[in-house]
C-alpha cells in the first residue's frame, strides 16, 4: 500500500485534496444549514410547549390555586417539567412561591410567565402566576450530537470516495501520463517513427477519448517533427554547403564580441581553425599586422551603435601561424533578428595579397612608364621642334627653286616664245603646272602638319552657320554657285572652330568639284540618328567612287581620278580624317560611279 501510494501522481493527490476540501466545505455548509433547520424546528417545540402549558396546564393550575389545593398544584407542575426541554416552573402568588419543580436556571433559557386568572361571578381575578423555564442547553447538546454524526459520516464518505478516486485516477490517467512522460523524454531525432502505446484494453468501434485524441496529436506532433527536422537538416545543409564551402572566411560577431560561427576557410588564409577564433576572439586582433592593429581595435571595440550603421570596408594585413603576411580585403554589415532586433555583423573577408603584389607592381610600372613618358615626351618635343624646322627648312628651300623654274619657264614664253615651236611651248607649259602644282602639294602638306600640331579648343559651334560660311567663302573666292547647296537648320556641335572650317571646305570643295560635271548638281548637309549617336553627312549627286577603292580615299595622295580630269593634290580627305580623329570622331564615305557620294562623320559629344 505504501509502495503504491509512493508510486501515486501528485497530481491525483492535489484532486484528491481538492475534492476532499469541496467535499468537506459542502458537507459543513449541509451540516450547517440541516442544523438550522433543526435548531428552528427545536425552537418551533419549544412555542409548541409553551402553547400546550397554556392550554393544558393553566386551567388546572388557576382551578386548583382557587381551592387552595397545593398538592393538586405541585402535581400539575411535577407533570409540567416532564414536558420536553422544561426544566424548572413554579407557581406564585402575591409574591409568594406557592409551589415549585424542577431546577432554576438563569443562562441559555427561554422562559414566560402565564398570570393565573379565575372567572368568580362573572369576573375575571388574577390569583397568581406561571412561570416555566426551558433549558435551551438541552437543544444545543442535540444539534452538537447531530453534527457530530453529519460530520464524522460525511468526512468517512468523503475519504472513501477520494481514495476510490486517487485509485481510478491512477489507474485511467496516472500511469498512462507517466508512460507518456517516459515517452517524451526519451524521443529523439533518431526514434521519431517510434509510436507511443497505452497499456489500454482495445476502443474500436468506441468514440474515441481523450487519450486517443493524445495518441492522434502525438503521431501527428512526431510526423510534423519529422517533416521539420528534415526540412531544417536540408536548410542546414544548403546552409553549410554555402557558408562553410566560401572561398573567403566569413564570420559572425554577436553583440557581446564572441564569434558564434566562422567558416572553415579561415584555415587557410589564417592558419588558424574556427574553434580557435570562437574560444578567444581577441585572436582577430592577436594575427593583425602591428601597424594595422590600432584601426582593427577600433573597430572592434565599436559600440553597438556605430555597428549598427551602414555596411564598411577596408583593408588590412595579417600574419598567418607560419608567419607570412597576407593582405586581406574586410567588409561587414549589421544583422538583424526576425523582429528587427540587432543581432551583430556579418563579417567577410578575402586574401587579396596577390592583387595588392600585383598593384604595387603596376605602381612601379606606372612611376617607370610616367619617366619613361617623360623622357619620350622631351624627345617627342625636340623631335617636333626639330621636324618643324625642317618643314620650315623643306617649305622655304623647295620653293624657291620651283619659283626659279616657274619664273624662268614664264620669262622663256614671253622673251624667247617666238623661235619655240607648238612642242616647245608645251614642254614650257607642263613644267609651269608641275612646279604650280608642286607648290599645292607644299602648300597643302604644310597644313596638314599645322593641323596636327595645332592646339585644339573647344567650343559650341552653329554647323549649320560654318557651312553656310563656307559655301559663301567658295562662292566668293572659287566662282562656286550657291544654288546646288542646302544646309540642315539647327546643326550644333562642339569642337575647335578653325580646325572644323578646315575639314568642311575641304568637304564641300569635293562635293563641288566632284559634281560640276552634272547639269543638276545637288550638295546637301545633314545630320542623322544612328544608334543613339548623332551622324553628320556631305551628300552630293556627282561623278561617285567604286567602293572597292574605299580604303584609298582618306590617304595622303591617294587618288581616284585623273589629275586632269578633276584637280587636286589628294590631302583634302587626309586632312578631313586628321581633324576629325583628333576630334574623337569617325569619317568614312560611301559612293557609287555616277550616282554621288556620301561623306559622314562623327564627334565625341
Amino acid at each position: 500500500m505504501r509502495k503504491w501510494l509512493d508510486k501515486t501522481s501528485p497530481l491525483g493527490w492535489r484532486i484528491v485534496v481538492s475534492t476532499v476540501a469541496f467535499s468537506t466545505l459542502i458537507a459543513l455548509i449541509a451540516t450547517a444549514l440541516q442544523l438550522y433547520i433543526d435548531y428552528r424546528r427545536d425552537v418551533q417545540d419549544i412555542d409548541s410547549t409553551f402553547e400546550q402549558v397554556e392550554l393544558s396546564y393553566l386551567p388546572t393550575i388557576s382551578s386548583a390555586l382557587w381551592a387552595t389545593n397545593r398538592d393538586e398544584v405541585q402535581i400539575s407542575i411535577d407533570g409540567l417539567v416532564r414536558l420536553p426541554d422544561v426544566r424548572y416552573a413554579e407557581v406564585t402568588e402575591t409574591d409568594r412561591v406557592w409551589a415549585k419543580a424542577g431546577l432554576p436556571k438563569s443562562r441559555n433559557v427561554q422562559s414566560r410567565y402565564y398570570p393565573l386568572i379565575h372567572e368568580h361571578r362573572g369576573a375575571k381575578v388574577t390569583i397568581g402566576s406561571l412561570f416555566v423555564v426551558v433549558d435551551m442547553d438541552l437543544v444545543y447538546q442535540r444539534l452538537l450530537e447531530k453534527f457530530w454524526v453529519i460530520f464524522i459520516t460525511n468526512g468517512v464518505k468523503t475519504f472513501l470516495v477520494a481514495g476510490f478516486m486517487l485509485w481510478m485516477f491512477d489507474w485511467l490517467v496516472t500511469r498512462h501520463l507517466r508512460n507518456i512522460a517516459q515517452f517524451a523524454s526519451r524521443l529523439g531525432s533518431g526514434n521519431l517513427e517510434e509510436r507511443l502505446s497505452l497499456a489500454r484494453p482495445s476502443r474500436q468501434g468506441e468514440k474515441p477519448d481523450e487519450f486517443d485524441l493524445l495518441l492522434s496529436g502525438f503521431e501527428l506532433m512526431q510526423s510534423n517533427l519529422a517533416h521539420s527536422l528534415n526540412s531544417l537538416r536540408e536548410s542546414e545543409e544548403r546552409y553549410r554547403t554555402v557558408a562553410d564551402f566560401t572561398y573567403d572566411w566569413e564570420y559572425w560577431m554577436a553583440p557581446d564580441g564572441s564569434l558564434p560561427y566562422v567558416s572553415p576557410s579561415c584555415v587557410r588564409l589564417t592558419g588558424y581553425g574556427g574553434e580557435a577564433f570562437q574560444q578567444d576572439p581577441r585572436l582577430l586582433v592577436s594575427i593583425v599586422h602591428p601597424d594595422d592593429r590600432e584601426k582593427i581595435s577600433g573597430y572592434l571595440n565599436a559600440t553597438e551603435a556605430e555597428n549598427n550603421q551602414a555596411s564598411r570596408e577596408f583593408d588590412f594585413r595579417i600574419i598567418t601561424r607560419a608567419g607570412a603576411e597576407r593582405w586581406i580585403a574586410h567588409a561587414d554589415q549589421p544583422v538583424y533578428g526576425r523582429n528587427g532586433e540587432y543581432r551583430g555583423l556579418r563579417c567577410s573577408n578575402r586574401d587579396i595579397t596577390e592583387r595588392k603584389l600585383a598593384e604595387a607592381e603596376i605602381l612601379t610600372f606606372n612611376n617607370e612608364l610616367e619617366k619613361r613618358v617623360s623622357e619620350r615626351t622631351a624627345q617627342l618635343v625636340a623631335v617636333n621642334e626639330e621636324l618643324e624646322a625642317f618643314s620650315y627648312s623643306v617649305s622655304h628651300d623647295l620653293r624657291t627653286p620651283l619659283r626659279s623654274i616657274d619664273g624662268f619657264s614664264q620669262a622663256l614664253v614671253e622673251d624667247y616664245g617666238g623661235k619655240l615651236d607648238e612642242v616647245g611651248h608645251d614642254y614650257l607649259n607642263r613644267v609651269r603646272r608641275a612646279a604650280q602644282r608642286m607648290g599645292m602639294l607644299i602648300d597643302d602638306l604644310m597644313r596638314l602638319a599645322r593641323i596636327t600640331r595645332a592646339e585644339m579648343k573647344k567650343t559650341p559651334i552653329d554647323l549649320t552657320l560654318l557651312a553656310q560660311e563656307v559655301i559663301a567663302y567658295l562662292h566668293k573666292h572659287r566662282g562656286y554657285s550657291e544654288s546646288p547647296f542646302k544646309v540642315q537648320a539647327n546643326l550644333a556641335v562642339i569642337g575647335d572652330p578653325a580646325l572644323l572650317r578646315i575639314m568642311m571646305e575641304n568637304l564641300l570643295d569635293n562635293a563641288w568639284k566632284y559634281s560640276s560635271k552634272i547639269a543638276e548638281p545637288h550638295i546637301e548637309v545633314g545630320s542623322l540618328l544612328d544608334k543613339g549617336r548623332t551622324v553628320y553627312f556631305v551628300r552630293d549627286n556627282g561623278a561617285g567612287f567604286d567602293m572597292a577603292y574605299v580604303g584609298k580615299l582618306f590617304g595622303a595622295f591617294q587618288r581616284l581620278h585623273q589629275a586632269d580630269e578633276f584637280p587636286g593634290t589628294g590631302v583634302g580627305l587626309a586632312t578631313c580624317r586628321r581633324i576629325i580623329h583628333r576630334h574623337g570622331g569617325e569619317i568614312w564615305a560611301e559612293g557609287q560611279t555616277g550616282k554621288g557620294a556620301v561623306f559622314s562623320f562623327t564627334l565625341m559629344s
